[in-house]
């Protein structure tokens, strides 16, 4: 059966992520964090390394977004490939610092691979740029480490021969759901409806809507575009919006679009999540159900040895047993039971 952890629970992150492989996203988003350097690159002719790294933990780590995308040198014809690295969270991660360096490392390792198998006579080695982006779309400020330094300990004087190593952090909570929706960027549309994840019913529903309406126009020139953003919206809304306004937004959902085929395609997409949050509840009442039976049968076994050493039990002790939901307490109290004198002994 399985566990709960392979349950679709990161399908909003997912989507968003993917949404970020297209390149107009792609290039909204460097526009966001780093404006001054954004129109060099080629976002058209950036390359997706997910499947292509050559470590199992790296194609395992589905935060990651890494890109080798080509930079124009100046005014000249002139090209030089830079690795962009977008760690997409939801949720801080005290370790990202060192999280983001480690797959950087693991990226220049094999440029340096790559080199040393080259024949001579061979240029010096040159490893590409890297830039190194989290999009934070949490409710809050990022309150974790943001720099290396930030997970040092002591003592201090060693600190000075650490690397100055900070991704950049671009945090959705630094703007207004509605500056967002008037962005008109259809990229920053669809960030205005995380933006307004936890605000009341009606105010969602509100900029929702609008971000849905603004985003038709991408389908006439940019059909998968405009699909997958649609869907990182109504995958949003559905998973992360209370359960009784799903059948409401999903039909506000296809209300935005007057094209017939539109419509459907969001009908179908609706469908779809829903099977996915339906699988994940089911998934987690089974977990849920497989954990009370362990814990039945542990209480049960150690009220039986308990019982069979120490004659009937103490209403204290038998209530601690059948309160106690700790599978690791209740199976050490069972290999306790031979080297105790009392029952009162056992600390369930």
């Amino acid at each position: 059966m399985p566990s709960p952890s392979d349950a679709p629970r990161d399908l909003p992150d997912r989507v968003i992520r993917q949404a970020l492989c297209h390149p107009a996203n792609l290039h909204a988003f460097l526009k966001q964090t780093v404006p001054a350097l954004a129109e060099g690159f080629d976002c058209e002719r950036r390359r997706v390394l997910e499947r292509e790294f050559p470590l199992d933990d790296w194609r395992r780590r589905e935060a990651d977004l890494p890109f080798e995308i080509p930079y124009r040198l100046g005014d000249q014809e002139l090209w030089a490939l830079v690795y962009v690295l977008i760690e997409h969270q939801s949720a801080e991660d005290p370790v990202m610092p060192l999280r983001v360096l480690y797959f950087v490392v693991l990226y220049w390792e094999r440029q340096w691979r790559a080199w040393e198998k080259k024949t001579l006579p061979k240029q010096p080695l040159r490893l590409s740029p890297v830039l190194p982006l989290v999009l934070y779309t949490g409710g809050g400020a990022w309150q974790n480490n943001r720099t290396l330094h930030d997970l040092l300990g002591e003592p201090g004087e060693f600190h000075g021969f650490v690397p100055q190593w900070s991704p950049l952090f671009w945090e959705l909570s630094d703007h207004d759901a509605d500056e967002l929706l008037a962005s008109g960027d259809a990229w920053q549309e669809t960030l205005a409806v995380i933006r307004a994840q936890g605000t009341d019913a009606a105010t969602f529903e509100r900029i929702y809507v609008e971000a849905l309406r603004r985003l038709a126009p991408v389908a006439a020139h940019d059909r998968v575009r405009w699909y997958d953003l649609v869907r990182a919206i109504v995958s949003w809304a559905l998973w992360r919006r209370p359960g009784p306004e799903r059948q409401n937004l999903l039909a506000a959902a296809q209300a935005t679009q007057t094209d017939t085929d539109r419509q459907k395609e969001i009908r179908l997409m609706g469908q779809t999540i829903a099977e996915a949050i339906w699988e994940e509840g089911r998934l987690k009442g089974e977990a849920d159900g497989e954990l009370k039976g362990e814990l039945k049968a542990l209480r049960r076994t150690l009220r039986q040895l308990l019982t069979a050493r120490f004659g009937t039990l103490p209403e204290a002790v038998a209530a601690r047993i059948e309160n106690c939901s700790d599978v690791d307490r209740l199976t050490a109290a069972i290999v306790r039971v031979s080297d105790i004198a009392s029952p009162d002994e056992i600390g369930p």
